[in-house]
């Protein structure tokens, strides 16, 4: 698609509504209209069947302009695939109905209304699929079901979660007839705490003596060598927390995290977990699995249409589910900054302050910087935004992240020459847009061994061949887009035939 469409993609939600007009309008005239053998050399159809045509292609092109802002994943292939479905039949009805309106036989008649039928199945299955992207999957036919009782199954017996208590004294086995009877309360025996007490006067007396016989530098000596045992036990609770926020980040974040919140939920922070989405109930409901519309989901079966994560992606595993089912079970504790600053080694932190600081700081240039999901210290920065005359200042921070950058977005910037040098140290570097900018085939090889560059994005620029040549050394490239620049149809053959893997974008 060109790129000046792709500012236009999210209109395909609004536009895509006018060739479901066209078509149940041409429905209407077809069956409302009288049969006088005349009915098919109405203008008005034909005229509905032009609109049909040229809306719906500008629906399938925005629509397509639409998927390259990466919104959705792979469950939009079905509505695509549909969606081509659709605007072939229609194709197919506009030839047919001329041909009809031209020859007037029944034949072409037949042929014509079939192809309108097939044209509506494939608007129905499409329309349904799309809505099913926006609005959950089965939302039409939810309103028809009946309500079904929430319930969450308790926890496994052999799986219950583990309280850290404090050592106790092992108790003695106890027959089954002893352990019916009642018991009188027992007589207080003396513990240890309180033999302690006692011979505390003893004690100080010996302390003195044995204090006053010593140096004051053994004295501290020893308070150096011996100091007051403090405890060094990690907090449990901050050790489960970080456990569930693992698993929400294998699972979760990528549709109900900071970049996306599908049916309004987000999980990435303290705040959002605890608020209702759009069925009401609140993600996180601390200390009540029941009404935790998280662990609901999680345990619907596969198949169902609310079960998450959908039927399509890898499901939540018994052993994780059941961290989850803990972590809620014992009140959803979630640790503040500081206690995340004081956790022992073995925790891993969450968030990173210096990172914190550098979003702040490159802010100030115009530059949109980003975590791309709360948990996850790797950042997203977006220059194409930069105020006038910061671009320099902008780029010289960028190596503050080198190890943190995974999304870069220089759109139609003109770049100095010695950014590419710079670029090539980012080695997490995920997803580049270089749209519209001087981007040269030479430049562009100082980028292929990027480790993890996954996606590239150049549009409209000067690259040729060569470049494609490059593109084949690219280690993790999955998609390109290279429409409007200088390469040949031979030039993308090649490419195709050693990067069959490669989704390559062009036109």
């Amino acid at each position: 698609m060109p790129d000046f469409l792709t500012p236009f993609g999210p209109f395909h939600m609004v536009v895509l509504h006018l060739p479901i007009g066209a078509l149940t309008a041409i429905w209407f005239l077809e069956i409302m209209l009288s049969n006088n053998g005349e009915k098919h050399k109405n203008p008005a159809i034909g005229l509905l069947h032009l609109f049909l045509l040229l809306s719906t292609g500008l629906t399938i092109a925005l629509g397509l302009s639409y998927e390259t802002l990466g919104k959705y994943g792979e469950e939009i292939e079905s509505h695509e695939l549909w969606g081509y479905i659709f605007g072939g039949g229609v194709l197919l009805s506009y030839c047919l109905y001329w041909i009809h309106r031209l020859a007037g036989k029944r034949g072409t008649k037949l042929c014509y209304m079939l192809s309108l039928v097939a044209t509506t199945v494939a608007m129905t299955v499409a329309g349904h699929l799309g809505g099913e992207l926006v609005h959950g999957k089965g939302f039409l036919t939810k309103p028809f079901k009946p309500e079904r009782v929430r319930t969450v199954a308790p926890a496994p017996a052999t799986e219950a979660p583990v309280t850290v208590t404090p050592a106790a004294e092992p108790e003695m086995s106890v027959s089954p007839d002893l352990a019916t009877t009642p018991k009188p309360a027992p007589t207080p025996e003396p513990t240890v705490d309180k033999e302690m007490e006692s011979m505390e006067p003893m004690m100080d007396a010996m302390s003195g003596e044995m204090m006053n016989s010593m140096s004051g530098e053994m004295v501290d000596s020893m308070a150096a060598v011996a100091p007051m045992p403090q405890s060094t036990q990690a907090d449990p609770r901050i050790a489960l927390f970080e456990d569930t926020q693992a698993i929400f980040k294998r699972h979760c974040y990528n549709c109900h995290g900071a970049t996306k919140q599908k049916g309004d939920y987000r999980l990435d922070s303290k705040h959002s977990i605890n608020l209702a989405g759009k069925s009401g109930f609140a993600a996180i409901t601390p200390g009540n699995v029941e009404d935790s519309e998280l662990m609901y989901r999680m345990l619907l079966p596969r198949d169902d249409d609310d079960v998450m994560p959908p039927e399509k992606k890898d499901p939540v595993s018994a052993k994780d589910i059941e961290t989850v089912r803990q972590w809620i079970e014992q009140g959803a504790y979630w640790p503040d900054e500081a206690e995340l600053n004081s956790a022992p080694g073995e925790y891993i932190k969450i968030g990173d302050t210096n990172t914190d600081e550098w979003i702040e700081q490159i802010n100030t240039t115009g530059v949109k910087a980003e975590y791309n999901a709360w948990g996850d210290d790797s950042v997203r920065v977006d220059l194409g935004v930069v105020e006038p005359g910061q671009l320099d200042q902008a780029l010289q921070q960028l190596t503050q992240v080198s190890d943190k950058l995974t999304w870069l977005d220089c759109s139609q910037l003109a770049l100095p020459t010695d950014f590419f040098d710079q670029l090539a140290q980012f080695t997490k570097l995920q997803r580049l847009h270089l749209d519209g900018t001087d981007v040269t085939d030479a430049q562009l090889k100082q980028l292929s061994q990027l480790p993890e560059l996954s996606y590239l994005n150049l549009y409209n620029t000067q690259i040729s061949d060569a470049a494609l040549a490059t593109l084949q050394e690219f280690p993790s490239l999955k998609k390109v887009f290279v429409s409007q620049t200088k390469v040949t149809p031979k030039g993308i053959n090649q490419l195709k035939k050693a990067r069959p893997d490669l989704e390559l974008i062009y036109n």
